[in-house]
């Protein structure tokens, strides 16, 4: 059987900015916060994606025994300042079209761990940032946002990427926690937002 060691490190090999690992329980607050906005939500039913079946590792994969996830950084990419001010980081580097960079390494990390005897799946709809945060990966801002605590210069210019095992990993420490990062001396994001209209 492989070991978690063998999965970091692996991770690591393919470009992977971190990895972190936590059980397959259901993620029963984001069940409780999807319950409490289903107005805000409903249209998700329609277009396919099932939130709220997803928050339980169970319902993505048959005999799930941990959640494995893999943190994509685009912190490091350079990129033409005329296009930074227009679009956002992430979707300057998003290959959901192209599917030659971070699909590339997804496919090579599960193919890893199916050579390893492990049986993994993604899901569209499982939330990701609180299953990093779980795994220990990190800590959410008061802005909502995403910050790693190993990675990407502890910046939120990261991708979770959660996959779904059939095999038990020892769990992570979590990191389930909101404030904005230590770094952070200037929270406009927090000012522009209590002193909106």
């Amino acid at each position: 059987m492989v070991t978690k060691q063998q999965v970091i490190d692996r991770a690591g090999r393919i470009g992977f900015a971190d990895i972190g690992f936590t059980g397959a329980q259901m993620l029963s607050s984001q069940l409780e916060c999807l319950k409490g906005r289903e107005d805000s939500y409903s249209w998700t039913g329609r277009v396919g994606l099932d939130l709220t079946g997803s928050v339980d590792p169970g319902n993505v994969l048959t005999g799930a025994k941990s959640v494995i996830v893999l943190l994509h950084s685009y912190y490091e990419s350079s990129l033409p300042g005329t296009l930074e001010k227009n679009y956002g980081r992430c979707y300057l580097n998003d290959d959901r079209v192209t599917r030659d960079g971070l699909a590339l390494k997804i496919k090579e990390f599960r193919k890893f761990l199916k050579e390893a005897g492990v049986d993994s799946k993604l899901s569209a709809s499982m939330p990701d940032k609180l299953a990093a945060a779980s795994a220990g990966l990190g800590t959410f801002g008061k802005n909502c946002l995403f910050y790693a605590s190993r990675a990407a210069g502890g910046s939120s210019f990261v991708f979770p990427v959660v996959l779904v095992v059939d095999a038990y990993f020892e769990p992570d420490e979590p990191t389930v926690e909101t404030d904005c990062p230590a770094w952070c001396r200037n929270p406009a994001c927090s000012w522009a937002c209590s002193n909106s209209t």
